[in-house]
């Protein structure tokens, strides 16, 4: 059994954000890893609905207990939606990472090329894996 959950349908950054497909679309959150590691989040700044963000720029910022970062643009592109329901219930991140957790949804720049830049499938196991291992050597 998996120590974490990582869909197989999603694609996943070294960061710790999923990015899933729909259409020419893709809906950006937290991986459940994540949210292991981060414990219980208290605070996210959600990106603005029509900004443009390059790769690698700050998407948002998280805040739990012990823990503060971001998580970065995965793919260039536009904000077209983001979940207002996470600032003021930012529990929503452990409780349902891969569902009412969601951040943003983006219109991606080059989704195809963007995408060669994620990890998926088995490698995404074994990044997963190999994390696992480096954060435990930590505690």
């Amino acid at each position: 059994m998996a120590l974490y959950d990582s869909p197989q349908s999603l694609y996943y950054t070294h960061d710790h954000a999923w990015v899933k497909v729909e259409g020419n679309k893709i809906r950006i959150g937290i991986t459940d890893f994540m949210q292991k590691l981060a414990g219980e989040i208290t605070f996210i700044r959600i990106p603005r609905v029509g900004k443009t963000l390059a790769a690698g720029a700050t998407l948002s910022s998280i805040q739990s207990g012990k823990w503060a970062g971001k998580i970065q643009v995965p793919l260039a592109g536009k904000i077209l939606e983001a979940n207002t329901e996470l600032p003021g219930n930012p529990k929503l991140l452990n409780s349902d990472c891969y569902g009412a957790g969601w951040i943003c949804v983006m219109e991606a720049d080059n989704l195809e090329e963007g995408l060669k830049g994620l990890i998926c499938g088995e490698d995404a196991d074994k990044f997963f894996t190999e994390e696992h291992a480096k954060y435990a050597k930590k505690d």
